[in-house]
């Protein structure tokens, strides 16, 4: 059937699906102009939150590995200190046993001296008291010579 226009002429058909299909190019056209905004207003809005939280778990994921890492490194260095401290501590012991035998052996020699002094002590006391004893004796046989009457001078 023919259609008509608003004059009562007639129009072709094949016009009208000409101006219908430009009217489509150009609205094809319109979208691709406009870029991800138009593309993104096809898409459903639950794919696109799906594809965000990807995203940003894929972001989290690298995150925690890179993270995850560092701390193995971190605890491997940590057990390195941990046998150091260990040797460490097993030096102090060795010297904490050599000092205390250190100290026993110089609270000896401390023990040995105080009792050599004393003897040298001793050994001067009856040095000094012989002594004493052999002046006393001294002085006692010289006081009878002394005591002895001088011969009178003749003249």
């Amino acid at each position: 059937m023919p259609t008509f226009d608003e004059e009562m002429k007639k129009v072709d058909d094949g016009d009208d699906l000409l101006k219908l299909l430009e009217s489509q190019e150009k609205k094809k056209a319109n979208r691709k102009s406009s870029g991800v905004v138009s593309s993104l207003k096809g898409l459903p809005i639950g794919s696109i939150v799906l594809v965000i939280a990807v995203i940003i778990l894929g972001a989290m994921v690298l995150s925690l590995g890179s993270n995850l890492a560092s701390l193995r490194s971190e605890m491997s260095e940590i057990k390195n200190v941990k046998t150091q401290v260990s040797e460490l501590e097993g030096r102090l012991e060795k010297f904490a046993r050599e000092r205390d035998g250190l100290k026993q052996d110089l609270t000896q020699v401390r023990g040995e001296i105080e009792n050599l002094k004393a003897q040298k002590r001793e050994a001067q006391k009856r040095e000094a008291e012989a002594k004493a004893q052999q002046q006393k004796q001294q002085t006692i046989k010289k006081k009878p010579s002394q005591e002895k009457p001088k011969p009178a001078l003749r003249r």
